[in-house]
């Protein structure tokens, strides 16, 4: 899913090749219009998270119709918190925050799943919220735009009152979070206009506070990678070249990068990562604008950089 979200639109053909590989993988992690973290049924539902990653990501490589994808946003709707939910607590991240996405459906739908619990994370938040607003329901429905809506004053809140620091529930690096972010800025300009401004100060912050690479610390080339994608996204120019610098003086003799945490087991001191996963976000921060400008089909829509002003 990750890598399908990060591959460019498909100029060669084995380039469209690989992309209906990818999509042809994600077929085991599907049920129904929803995905799973892990290959095939075992105890844990579907959710949001991946389910925003991989609808996106096949729709916006040509490998989803419009009606597929708008079918698939209506049950992503479905998974946000109830109207009637109790109104969060400033800083409380274990309370519900009405119509806001959850991680989990919790709709009992899934057979043989078990019930994970009604809860937030916010980078799950701006994977599903950016996926709703690729169709166009959210203009057609009051429901819909109300999540919309309130998916992102959550996150606009849990950016500017600096939570996001700690890491969220499901990924423990705070650039992994401003990084997702930065994509719902790149795509969409009512989301780049909440979110853009203190979204490039926060990026800003993290670079002074945490720029020099330490050995097997902080930023290590997944790290390096989030904070250029998310600079390109916000169309800055700064220190991406010294970025990226960084980021291929860490590959290894094999071409590949190291690994590195991306995924947490909730509150578990559990994490999940890969050279692969590392490799394929390393790869995609070595692109520059004009490579993706370049190899991109010119029927493809593409997404516009936030303005910088």
């Amino acid at each position: 899913m990750v890598a399908l979200m990060l591959l460019s639109p498909a100029a060669t053909a084995w380039e469209k090749e690989l992309a209906l590989r990818l999509g042809r993988q994600m077929e085991a992690a599907r049920w129904q219009r929803r995905y799973r973290f892990f290959l095939g049924s075992n105890g844990f539902p579907a959710d949001t998270d991946c389910t925003g990653l991989a609808v996106g990501a096949l729709y916006e490589h040509g490998l989803l119709s419009p009606a597929d994808l708008e079918a698939h946003v209506a049950d992503l709707l479905h998974a946000a918190a109830p109207a009637d939910s109790v109104p969060r607590r400033y800083g409380d991240d274990d309370a519900l925050r009405a119509r806001v996405f959850m991680v989990y459906w919790e709709d009992g739908l899934e057979p043989h799943a078990v019930r994970r619990g009604r809860k937030h994370d916010a980078v799950a938040c701006a994977n599903a919220l950016y996926t709703a607003q690729l169709s166009d329901l959210h203009t057609e429905s009051e429901s819909a735009a109300a999540v919309i809506s309130t998916s992102t004053r959550y996150l606009a809140e849990h950016l500017e009152s600096g939570r996001y620091l700690n890491g969220t529930r499901y990924y423990p690096s705070p650039d992994a979070f401003l990084y997702a972010l930065s994509r719902l800025c790149a795509r969409f300009p009512s989301s780049a206009q909440v979110l853009a401004a203190p979204l490039r100060r926060a990026l800003q912050e993290r670079e002074e506070a945490n720029s020099s690479p330490r050995p097997g610390g902080e930023p290590g080339p997944l790290a390096l990678a989030f904070r250029t994608l998310a600079a390109d996204n916000l169309g800055l120019t700064a220190g991406q070249d010294q970025r990226r610098m960084l980021i291929a003086q860490a590959q290894q003799s094999d071409g590949s990068w190291p690994a590195s945490p991306y995924y947490r087991m909730g509150r578990f001191p559990v994490y999940f990562g890969s050279s692969y996963l590392t490799t394929v976000f390393a790869l995609a921060a070595l692109r520059t604008r004009q490579t993706l400008q370049a190899a991109a089909p010119s029927s493809f829509s593409g997404w516009t950089a936030a303005p910088t002003g």
